[in-house]
């Protein structure tokens, strides 16, 4: 555009050049009359030049203006403001804040979250399960609740041919700095006592695991598949606000039975709304006959915000001659 206006400036000053001479040609002999009245057309033809040079360089730079006026008032230098003073509103704003709008806020993240990873948070949790080996099944129902920092639960256990119980627990989660810790006691109806304590220790995302248990060596079932008089070692990585993968060791160190399960966890968030457990154990040990043995079982835990479903393959489950399979459902609330 600024090309095509400078071209036809150009054109017109030099059609009204060639103007101007033509019109101051005269005989070179001349009186002074006829001087004065040969400058008359001169003068006015100079006028008419000058007016029309003003003409278009007024057509000519006035665009120019036009554009580069608000550019050099949009890059001009913002003069400086006073800051403001903390007035009332303003420490009121401070002290008691409505919403930190910022990404950093613990508030901001906790929204941010997807809805598998607010599934943890539910206080409670009533999980159905049936337990099938040759020739037999049986069906468990528990019902856990959380109280804060603590965690109770009640839960029956019927075998149509042997064992009917009912058993509750409880246990506390404390939680501080590079420290985890959980105590936990469950007492049977047929008087069986268990108790342990599970720890994880570490401030970033790896961590180590150590864990021990005992019982009064009384009948009782639960919902753990391990040597019960046994230590737990073992480590662990958070790879990020839901997935982690651990691996641990839980042996025997109370009856010489030479029992270990070694699990290895990974747990994962396939989309916003579903997550996925895998649990491979390999077991070995002297079974309950004497047989000392190696086997590998696998579980699968599915995890959705407000149900979950498992299903895990068991051989000699607790170091019995048997194989189990365990399923089971749940909800959330």
């Amino acid at each position: 555009m600024f090309g095509q206006l400078t071209n036809c400036a150009r054109g017109t000053s030099r059609s009204l050049y060639l103007v101007a001479r033509s019109a101051c040609r005269r005989p070179e002999s001349i009186n002074i009359s006829s001087l004065r009245d040969w400058f008359r057309p001169c003068a006015r033809t100079t006028q008419t030049l000058l007016l029309s040079v003003r003409s278009w360089t007024i057509l000519f730079v006035l665009p120019i203006c036009l554009v580069g006026f608000p550019a050099r008032s949009q890059s001009g230098t913002p003069k400086p403001e006073p800051s403001p003073s903390l007035d009332n509103s303003t420490f009121h704003s401070l002290v008691n804040p409505v919403v930190d709008p910022t990404p950093q806020s613990d508030q901001a993240k906790k929204e941010d979250r997807d809805p598998i990873e607010k599934a943890d948070e539910h206080k409670s949790k009533l999980t159905f399960g049936v337990y099938f080996i040759r020739g037999d099944r049986a069906y468990d129902l528990n019902l856990r609740h959380q109280l804060g920092p603590f965690t109770v639960w009640i839960a029956g256990f019927y075998d149509p041919k042997s064992n009917k119980l009912i058993r509750v627990g409880a246990q506390f989660d404390y939680k501080k700095a590079w420290f985890h810790f959980v105590p936990t006691l469950e007492v049977a109806t047929t008087k069986g006592v268990s108790g342990s304590l599970y720890s994880e220790l570490g401030s970033g995302k790896t961590f180590a695991v150590a864990g021990v248990s005992r019982t009064n060596l009384k009948a009782f079932f639960d919902l753990f598949w391990d040597p019960s008089e046994s230590v737990q070692l073992g480590i662990g990585h958070k790879i990020n606000s839901y997935d982690r993968i651990q691996a641990y060791t839980i042996f025997d160190v109370r009856l010489h039975t030479e029992q270990q399960n070694t699990h290895v966890v990974w747990r994962h968030k396939l989309n916003a709304n579903n997550g996925i457990t895998f649990d491979g154990v390999f077991k070995s040990g002297h079974t309950d006959s004497g047989q000392f043995i190696r086997a590998v079982g696998l579980g699968v835990y599915y995890d959705r915000p407000h149900w979950f479903w498992k299903l895990y393959y068991d051989p000699y489950v607790n170091f019995a001659n048997h194989t189990m399979v365990r399923t089971g459902i749940g909800f959330k609330f």
